[in-house]
């Protein structure tokens, strides 16, 4: 009887003694990005909007490890190199694998003009966790011909070489210029929109790091 009771409290000590973690997979910090796509009519309002979250592709995965750790050298030094740009794409289907580069993503691309569907110099607006392109404003004819149908977006560095110039529209995603190459970080897959002439697609991007 003596025994049993003794085990007993042996087995209430090591439950008193051995720390129980309450930390779960799902408390590890993750990061994600988030796009809203809105169409909007000439007077401002809105026809449709939606709320997608994105592929982080591998050449971005492998381009933030790079440019953020310590490994032989420093990737880049110009503030020109840094991702500044978001490209609209109107390829069917539209690809959200891993393996989306950005030569993949203009490749699908069928924008007869495809120098124009990208916004480059970004000027991303930065907080404790996030990174967000704020919104940015596709219309035609400037970045795509009227009756359009975009179908994703593509999240770059562009590799412009008009970097200092504000207006100027970015390059392709998949031009490399002289010293600078061009990467795309992340995919979205967004609900099919014909965008025609006197409306507008507004996007925003957001990198959460939570």
């Amino acid at each position: 009887m003596y025994k049993l009771i003794g085990i007993g409290l042996l087995c209430l000590v090591a439950l008193i003694v051995i720390p129980v973690s309450s930390e779960t997979q799902s408390d590890d910090p993750k990061m994600y990005g988030i796009t809203t796509v809105a169409l909007k009519d000439d007077s401002g309002n809105i026809l449709f909007e939606n709320e997608v979250h994105n592929e982080v592709v591998d050449e971005g995965t492998a381009f933030m490890l790079a440019n953020t750790f310590q490994h032989g050298f420093f990737d880049f030094d110009l503030s020109s190199q840094h991702v500044d740009a978001l490209c609209v794409s109107d390829a069917v289907p539209f690809s959200t694998l891993d393996t989306q580069t950005h030569l993949t993503f203009n490749a699908d691309n069928t924008i007869s003009d495809p120098s124009k569907n990208c916004i480059g110099q970004i000027d991303f607006q930065l907080t404790s966790t996030s990174a967000s392109t704020g919104t940015q404003n596709f219309s035609p004819p400037t970045h795509f011909p009227s009756g359009t149908t975009i179908t994703g977006i593509g999240v770059c560095r562009s590799g412009d070489p008009n970097a200092g110039n504000p207006s100027a529209l970015s390059l392709d995603c998949g031009l490399q210029p002289i010293g600078v190459s061009a990467v795309l970080i992340g995919v979205v897959d967004i609900p099919d929109t014909t965008v025609f002439a006197d409306s507008t697609l507004s996007v925003s991007y957001t990198m959460n790091l939570d």
